[in-house]
């Protein structure tokens, strides 16, 4: 399930700082209960180093003009959040309906309505449409010093690891082991440099990818995909994707 959240009003612009996730992420967390952000921030799901808040939600959806290192949405935004934690988008609707207006950075952002969307129906396959920059990484070393690789929508091996997080996320939320038998994410149409996106998330310039994706994999993994996202950095705002209503 996903919040449809519809932001500022069509004659009154607002301006957000360029890069803008973490102020994002900062707002969800301060939307919740107290006790539930402290788990989901601190402790996540799963045991071990791997651990997953089961969140994630979009770029503000809306035209905008770049005015310096913020951007300026003369007709309002959409943003998506979603989550198979329904305690968690309870909570979060629970506090937004309260308010009138959301901070985003230095601004304060109308909240016009919040809308509740069904999950779409299954199919075996699908067209994704990243609504969010899809992101995979390794830390690879080399005498004397380590560095971050961040794997292209073209790579072989970027449809083995999201098929691969998909699997471990799955795992950790139905309780089970569920085999992805032929599963696959492939790029339908991503121009790797038009769909190319650098974001600096607290300090960390972090490299993905948007575009449209062929997606091929079990109800479980479907499920997840659209409510937890793709790929790493969910609960950063990466790896958002909907079903392509173009695609037949």
């Amino acid at each position: 399930m996903r919040l449809k959240l519809y932001l500022g009003e069509r004659r009154t612009p607002f301006t957000v700082p360029s890069h803008y996730n973490y102020f994002l992420q900062s707002l969800i967390y301060h939307h919740l209960d107290a006790h539930l952000a402290e788990r989901l921030h601190n402790e996540g799901f799963g045991e071990g180093g791997k651990r997953f808040r089961f969140f994630v939600f979009s770029r503000l959806m809306g035209d905008f003009q770049r005015e310096g290192d913020h951007l300026r949405f003369p007709r309002g935004a959409i943003l998506y959040i979603a989550s198979p934690n329904s305690q968690f988008l309870e909570s979060l609707m629970l506090h937004l309906l309260t308010q009138g207006a959301l901070p985003i950075g230095e601004t304060r952002v109308p909240l016009h309505k919040v809308l509740v969307e069904p999950q779409p129906e299954y199919r075996p396959e699908v067209i994704f449409k990243a609504l969010s920059p899809i992101t995979l990484r390794q830390t690879l070393r080399q005498p004397g010093e380590k560095y971050t690789y961040y794997y292209s929508p073209i790579e072989p091996d970027f449809s083995e690891r999201i098929i691969a997080n998909l699997r471990e996320k799955v795992r950790i939320w139905f309780g089970r082991d569920i085999p992805p038998g032929d599963a696959y994410c492939v790029p339908y149409a991503v121009d790797l440099q038009k769909n190319f996106h650098m974001i600096n998330f607290k300090g960390t310039w972090v490299k993905g990818w948007s575009g449209l994706y062929r997606f091929h994999a079990p109800p479980e993994y479907f499920e997840m995909a659209l409510e937890a996202g793709i790929g790493e950095r969910n609960s950063g705002g990466f790896g958002c994707v909907e079903v392509y209503k173009g695609a037949k």
